[in-house]
């Protein structure tokens, strides 16, 4: 798989490696769109990743059908944005690994991220079309 970082244009690079919150759309067993704000990053082999629990709608919604959007705004100018237009493909994660990087990420107790209780899993998201706005000039 390439690193996503490759398909995302220069100017917009950024916003995939800060700590932001993207809007996670999904698609519900109705086709009705359905948005959640998620945490993501850029895992170590290159590929962007969330993490979620299987008592969550986003879960119900990607195991039904796994093509997503992740859409995440500059915080600082909220014209520049970057679309990721994906297919997510979800796997098990019983050690809640994916929950550490997170943590780590942002900064958080990873505490705070779990429980006992949960079933996690790690979402990565493959692009099907990166769109950023304003266009990538070249």
């Amino acid at each position: 798989m390439p690193d996503i970082l490759n398909d995302v244009p220069e100017s917009h690079r950024d916003l995939l490696q800060a700590p932001l919150t993207a809007t996670l759309t999904t698609i519900d067993a109705k086709g009705l769109p359905q948005s959640t704000a998620v945490w993501y990053l850029v895992d170590s082999d290159g590929q962007l990743k969330g993490s979620i629990t299987s008592d969550r709608q986003k879960y119900r919604n990607l195991r039904g059908n796994p093509q997503c959007d992740l859409f995440i705004i500059d915080p600082q100018n909220p014209f520049r944005t970057l679309e990721v237009r994906a297919e997510a493909e979800l796997i098990a994660d019983p050690e809640k690994a994916t929950v550490a990087k997170f943590a780590k990420r942002y900064s958080v107790d990873e505490a705070m991220l779990t429980s006992a209780e949960e079933n996690r899993y790690t979402v990565t998201y493959r692009p099907r079309r990166i769109v950023s706005s304003p266009p990538a000039q070249g």
